[in-house]
């Protein structure tokens, strides 16, 4: 097993906390940070990412994983988050996995989900080479209803009514108040930033290389929000494959995506690294 090490680094101020996957073999062209995804799917999703990040470091690619602010052991309050402050967070991871590996030539982002997402968000902004997107959030909007939505059934289990319908939700959201969704507290800024974005509609750089993954339990059409995605780019391979929902709590455990894992590193393997 590579040598793995716990450590924080600071953005700001505040301390990100991250684990650096050291890479067994020779260094290869590139490193890559991993970017969680949102509230409890990043708790659900915690092995695979472990799972990934040991087989990459063994092909000889470091990795950095690391909790946004105010999540996992990171400092901050969850209500402290935002999507700028999480575009931050990767960026300094970014300029961490650099500063610890500087042999690297480049410095590549894997996300799930929302965390994908704000890979997305970020390469937008950076010099990143590699992309690769894990069932990425194309819409704000749509994501931030379905989390309310989260609200809804918390409220239906524990009180047997509705006591607040999602237009309250949104109302309260607006007037400055928190909504909590299985557990965190959902911010106007939050909530506001989340609903802005559309990834179809960003213009990438011509150099970033990009990986959209569609993730099915079953063979489904493929969506055309990621159909779109792909186009963004002008190197970029969209493709499908069948996992269940690991990012959820489900019935049997999921130590590793085997599809998913396959699928990403023959992508990389078609850049030698």
């Amino acid at each position: 097993m590579s040598k793995e090490t716990p450590f924080f680094f600071d953005n700001g101020k505040y301390r990100l906390f991250g684990i650096l996957h050291d890479a067994e073999k020779s260094q290869r062209g590139a490193g890559y940070v991993f970017c969680y995804p949102f509230a409890e799917e990043r708790l659900w999703a915690q092995r695979v990412f472990v799972s990934f990040a040991r087989e990459l470091a063994r092909r000889g690619n470091p990795v950095l994983r690391f909790d946004f602010k105010g999540n996992g052991d990171s400092e901050g309050n969850f209500e402290d988050g935002d999507v700028e402050t999480f575009i931050s967070d990767i960026e300094c991871a970014m300029r961490t996995l650099k500063a610890k590996v500087p042999v690297l030539k480049r410095v590549g982002l894997i996300g799930l989900r929302f965390g994908a997402t704000l890979a997305a968000l970020a390469a937008e902004r950076n010099d990143v080479s590699r992309l690769i997107l894990w069932d990425p959030i194309n819409d704000g909007s749509q994501y931030m209803q379905e989390i309310l939505r989260s609200n809804l059934v918390t409220q239906s289990v524990v009180f047997k009514e509705m006591r607040m319908d999602r237009a309250s939700l949104i109302r309260s959201l607006q007037e400055g108040k928190t909504v909590n969704a299985d557990g965190y507290e959902i911010t106007r800024k939050l909530y506001e930033g989340v609903t802005r974005i559309k990834l179809d509609q960003l213009n990438f750089r011509e150099d970033t290389a990009c990986l959209v993954v569609q993730i099915d339990e079953r063979e489904k059409g493929m969506k055309g929000t990621n159909l779109e995605l792909g186009k963004r780019f002008r190197n970029s391979k969209v493709t499908q494959v069948r996992e269940d929902p690991f990012w959820k709590e489900i019935k049997r455990y999921y130590g590793k995506a085997e599809n998913l894992s396959r699928a990403t590193v023959e992508w990389m393997d078609s850049f030698n690294e």
